[in-house]
């Protein structure tokens, strides 16, 4: 008899352990099973002249392998994105990049994805392109919007611009493949309109008298000779 009430204390104290494992798992389970919770704060409006903040906040806080920023002119069929920096508690953020001439509204979604890629997407936002907007980014931002990394969703989209977009601050592209490389089309782009801007500017420097260039001016006064290069600059 004692036998079998011990076998029977031990089965009991089997099946309990079993249920509180069974617990733990289906809580975990269900837990892991539910949505994240995404809090975006979008820009109220985009500025050709500056860039504009995107900031989001996840929960759970941990467990995402990417949280970007998706982007788009609208009209346009084709995202690009930006992975967002992580400041903390759940907490990212980015810059996009600035709207070209042709750009009047934009598109923007924020995205989570988490280890076994399950991806989740916020509300698709259109946003205007206002003359008059203007954002105020911290040092960080400011040097996060100089050195944009832009991600490309097609394949059409290599060798290409960033449609819609302007090249001021984007340095590399992210390949479908997930290859990051330097953007030499932006970079040519740039250069470009460097070199145009010095030669609208030559005929003014050259009415006023002056020439500026390498941070050397060059002045004539009175039939006196030119300045001699300052070896301090």
């Amino acid at each position: 008899m004692s036998g079998t009430r011990f076998s029977a204390e031990k089965i009991q104290s089997s099946c309990t352990r079993l249920f509180a494992l069974a617990t733990i798992f289906c809580a975990t389970a269900v837990a892991h099973a539910a949505p994240p919770t995404l809090a975006p704060i979008f820009p109220t409006c985009l500025s050709k002249g500056s860039n504009a903040l995107v900031t989001l906040s996840v929960k759970p806080e941990t467990g995402w392998s990417s949280v970007r920023v998706y982007f788009r002119r609208t009209g346009t069929t084709n995202f690009y994105y930006l992975e967002m920096r992580a400041d903390g508690k759940g907490n990212y953020w980015a810059t996009l990049p600035r709207p070209d001439d042709g750009t009047k509204t934009a598109d923007i979604q924020l995205s989570v994805r988490d280890v076994e890629g399950v991806e989740t997407r916020s509300a698709l936002v259109t946003v205007d392109v206002a003359s008059s907007c203007d954002s105020k980014l911290t040092p960080e931002q400011e040097r996060f919007a100089r050195n944009l990394v832009v991600g490309e969703t097609v394949t059409t989209q290599a060798g290409m611009v960033v449609f819609g977009w302007q090249c001021v601050g984007v340095v590399s592209r992210i390949n479908m493949t997930g290859q990051l490389r330097p953007d030499s089309v932006c970079r040519a782009v740039v250069c470009c309109a460097a070199i145009e801007q010095e030669r609208k500017l030559l005929p003014i420097l050259l009415a006023g008298g002056g020439i500026v260039g390498g941070g050397i001016i060059i002045e004539h006064r009175h039939h006196h000779e030119a300045s001699t290069p300052n070896p301090n600059p």
